[in-house]
């Protein structure tokens, strides 16, 4: 086993949080314990920064040394400040090309930024709504992009699955031209920059860092972490994952309500805690 781990990741939802969506007290007295021998531990995750505040607040991560992957790696945030290190925000331009492949689809579009979440509806879908009960975040409108006062890591479309099933299968490769995209749940569809991405901004925080990724040791459950597992030194799928990402683990740990990722962490380190 490596020994040289400089930095632990974790992936939130399916992986550091169980099916309540809860830290289980195990996986914080593990990760708090190598935080204190100095390893750094990280965060990523597809929520936007102020919707795992909380997360971030039960394991003491809130320094100036602390950094977070936030939107699928939208961004890189300083846990203390919300500071950008990496910046993948959707521009004016991306907003009206991406908006315009909704057509007539019986879908709603959502934008995702660090505050707040971004619908026009006027009734709300049950996609949508499935989405807000998880982030724990306020829903705003909008008269204009530009009038919109903070950055936005990605746009959405949500609704029923099987319209979503046929709108992806449309408009998928027009999508994929421009933009980069991401199906973790059923209910939506995540539309984000090519340079976003789980893996390349965690290749961007330890460039920040002065760190090699073979120093990295990386959780996760979902199609949105498989890059980033094969990326790492240490990838490490969570036994709840699918087959595909735990074939690119170098280990497959427990469940994430089993925690497995707290179990992983003291076997691999040797921890009495």
């Amino acid at each position: 086993m490596k020994n040289n781990i400089k930095l632990i990741v974790t992936d939130l939802d399916g992986t550091l949080v169980d099916s309540s969506s809860k830290v289980i007290l195990e996986n914080k007295i593990v990760l708090k314990a190598l935080h204190d021998k100095g390893i750094k531990i990280g965060i990523a995750t597809g929520r936007p920064f102020n919707a795992f505040w909380w997360i971030r607040q039960e394991l003491g991560l809130e320094s100036f040394d602390d950094y977070s992957i936030c939107n699928t790696g939208a961004f890189v945030r300083c846990n203390a400040d919300g500071k950008k290190i990496v910046d993948n925000s959707l521009t004016v331009e991306d907003f009206y090309k991406i908006s315009s492949y909704l057509d007539d689809y019986d879908l709603q579009f959502a934008l995702f930024s660090k505050d707040v979440l971004y619908n026009n509806a006027e009734v709300l879908n049950d996609g949508f709504l499935k989405d807000q009960s998880i982030l724990l975040m306020p829903r705003q409108k909008y008269k204009t992009f530009e009038e919109i006062p903070c950055d936005i890591g990605r746009a959405a479309f949500l609704g029923d699955k099987d319209v979503l099933d046929s709108f992806y299968k449309d408009k998928k490769s027009e999508i994929e031209k421009d933009y980069m995209t991401m199906r973790n749940e059923d209910y939506a569809l995540e539309v984000l920059k090519k340079t976003s991405g789980k893996e390349k901004a965690l290749k961007a925080l330890c460039d920040y860092l002065g760190i090699s990724t073979d120093e990295v040791m990386y959780f996760g459950d979902g199609a949105n972490d498989k890059a980033a597992i094969d990326l790492a030194g240490i990838g490490v799928a969570m036994g709840n994952a699918s087959d595909e990402t735990k074939r690119v683990a170098d280990f497959v740990a427990k469940t994430n309500d089993e925690a497995g990722l707290c179990e992983f962490l003291k076997e691999y380190f040797d921890l009495e805690v």
